[in-house]
C-alpha cells in the first residue's frame, strides 16, 4: 500500500488554485494542474477522484472561513463603519485567490455562496438601521430593500475583483466601493424622506 504525502497534495492544491483562478472551473485542466505541480496525471487522481473533488478541496476551507468570518466577526453591532470596512478589506486580501476562483466558478456553488453572503450582509444592514435609525426602518416598505443593497454591493465587488491587480490597487478599489455603499450612512439615511 502506498501512502499519500502531504507535500505532494499541497503541490497539487497550489497548482489547482492557480489553474482555477486563471481558467475558471469549466476550463480548468487536470493535466495542466499535474504539469504545474510537476507530478504525473495519474498521481493527481490518487489524491483527488476528479476535478470536482479537487475544486472542493480548494474552496471548502475558504467557505468554512467565510462562514466563521461572517458569523463571528462581520457583525455591525458595536463597530464603526470604518472598523467593518477594514475587517472586510483584510478578509478580501487574505482570500483574494479563493474569491477569484469562486467568481470564475460558474457553478451552483457560486450561486449558493452569493446567496449566503447576500443574506448575511442584508441582515446586518437591516439590524444596523433598526438599531441606529429606527425611524427610517419604519418608513421602508419594500421587503427586498436590504437584499437589494447587499446584492448591489456584492455584484459590484465581484466586478472590481481582478486577478492582475496589485494588492494596493485592490485595497483602494475595495475601500472606494465600501465607502460608496456604506460610508456616511448616518447622513444618507437622515435625508431619506419618502412620506
Amino acid at each position: 500500500m502506498q501512502y499519500l504525502k502531504k507535500e505532494i497534495r499541497d503541490r497539487i492544491l497550489a497548482a489547482a488554485v492557480e489553474e482555477f483562478k486563471e481558467q475558471g472551473y469549466a476550463d480548468a485542466s487536470i493535466r495542466n494542474i499535474a504539469n504545474n505541480a510537476e507530478i504525473s496525471l495519474g498521481n493527481v487522481y490518487r489524491y483527488f477522484t476528479n476535478k470536482e473533488a479537487l475544486y472542493f478541496a480548494v474552496i471548502d476551507p475558504f467557505l468554512e472561513n467565510v462562514k466563521k468570518f461572517v458569523g463571528n466577526d462581520f457583525a455591525f453591532e458595536e463597530k464603526t463603519m470604518k472598523e467593518i470596512s477594514e475587517m472586510l478589506i483584510a478578509f478580501i486580501m487574505q482570500y483574494n485567490d479563493e474569491l477569484l476562483i469562486i467568481r470564475k466558478g460558474n457553478t451552483v456553488h457560486y450561486e449558493k455562496f452569493v446567496n449566503y453572503i447576500v443574506d448575511v450582509i442584508s441582515d446586518n444592514i437591516k439590524e444596523m438601521v433598526r438599531r441606529v435609525f429606527p425611524e427610517i426602518d419604519d418608513k421602508i416598505q419594500n421587503p427586498d430593500f436590504y437584499v437589494a443593497i447587499a446584492e448591489g454591493f456584492l455584484s459590484s465587488f465581484f466586478k472590481i475583483l481582478k486577478d492582475d491587480d496589485s494588492k494596493e490597487t485592490l485595497e483602494r478599489k475595495a475601500r472606494e466601493l465600501i465607502t460608496f455603499y456604506f460610508g456616511h450612512m448616518k447622513d444618507r439615511f437622515r435625508h431619506f424622506d419618502i412620506d
